[in-house]
């Protein structure tokens, strides 16, 4: 029992220490973007081509990294800004995991395998640019609920206006208009803290789930390829762990093959417990449905062949 306590503990304390830089730098970022960048800026370069929109939407991410706790507010913003379905919805469903910190932190959870990086980016790429032309013609009216306010959501509500902030982030911008970067430091100590409690909640579970679960059922799990992807996948949509921090717990899954793990990384910052209630609360349930349904069908249908593949 003290042997089981103590491999329990090194392995929640070895994930959170692996994954909380990443976890602080997105934060730092994203409160970085929010203070010192307007929030209409992406609005301003809309192209003309479907094509080079669903480009926009991919790589916006580079320049804007959020995590998907604040990337539903963000994306029905843009909507309401005018900004094409298929800009904004692309956006949401990629900018997650197709930024620079999230990627920087897969390789190294990875121990440098660029192909889980590529793989990844690849994998969400697909099915946000399916949802993107599947909506694209749409009008933005016929998406959103007309009853949302955006501070319904917590303090991930990335690049919002200088000079508001959800209510519960613990941050009063007009108490602190003489100083950007005290700004900075205090949203970005908020978005920590709050997601923080999310990683460490996905660490003990894999903890546990590594200790208790008996070795036969992970090896029969581990060995039926079709099962491993469909139970990583519901894995990480139950965890909700923050796409800045999920490749470590992927990654320390190591009875699971890699495809099972890179189905983990790829439907989590799409579909998890916290995400569809967001989705539920600012859009319309038919493109929720969709939100839900074509990401998991697609990492599902992409994730099993190459496993079966190249293991």
């Amino acid at each position: 029992m003290f042997e089981d306590m103590q491999l329990f503990s090194s392995i929640v304390t070895s994930i959170f220490i692996d994954a909380a830089p990443f976890l602080m730098l997105g934060a730092f970022l994203s409160a970085a973007l929010e203070v010192y960048l307007p929030q209409d800026i992406i609005a301003r370069y809309i192209p003309k081509s479907r094509l080079s929109g669903l480009f926009l939407g991919l790589s916006a991410g580079m320049v804007f990294p959020t995590c998907e706790c604040g990337v539903v507010p963000v994306a029905r913003r843009l909507l309401k800004k005018g900004v094409p379905p298929h800009i904004a919805i692309t956006y949401m469903l990629s900018a997650p995991v197709i930024n620079p910190v999230v990627l920087v932190s897969t390789y190294v959870a990875f121990q440098g395998d660029i192909r889980m990086v590529i793989g990844r980016a690849l994998m969400v790429a697909v099915p946000a640019c399916c949802v993107g032309l599947a909506v694209g013609t749409s009008k933005s009216s016929l998406l959103l609920r007309e009853s949302v306010n955006d501070h319904n959501f917590h303090g991930h509500d990335h690049l919002e206006s200088n000079h508001s902030h959800a209510p519960d982030c613990g941050f009063d911008h007009d108490a602190h208009k003489g100083s950007r970067f005290t700004g900075v430091l205090l949203h970005t100590a908020s978005e920590f803290v709050e997601m923080g409690k999310y990683l460490i909640m996905g660490a003990f579970a894999v903890g546990l789930f590594k200790i208790y679960l008996p070795q036969e059922t992970l090896l029969f799990f581990g060995n039926n390829m079709f099962l491993a992807v469909g139970g990583m996948m519901l894995f990480a949509v139950l965890l909700s762990v923050c796409s800045m921090a999920d490749s470590f717990l992927a990654a320390s899954l190591t009875s699971f093959p890699s495809a099972a793990q890179l189905s983990f990384v790829s439907i989590g910052p799409m579909v998890d417990l916290k995400l569809i209630a967001m989705y539920l609360a600012v859009f319309q349930p038919r493109l929720v449905l969709t939100l839900i349904i074509v990401p998991t069908f697609i990492i599902y249908l992409i994730s099993v062949p190459l496993g079966m593949i190249f293991g």
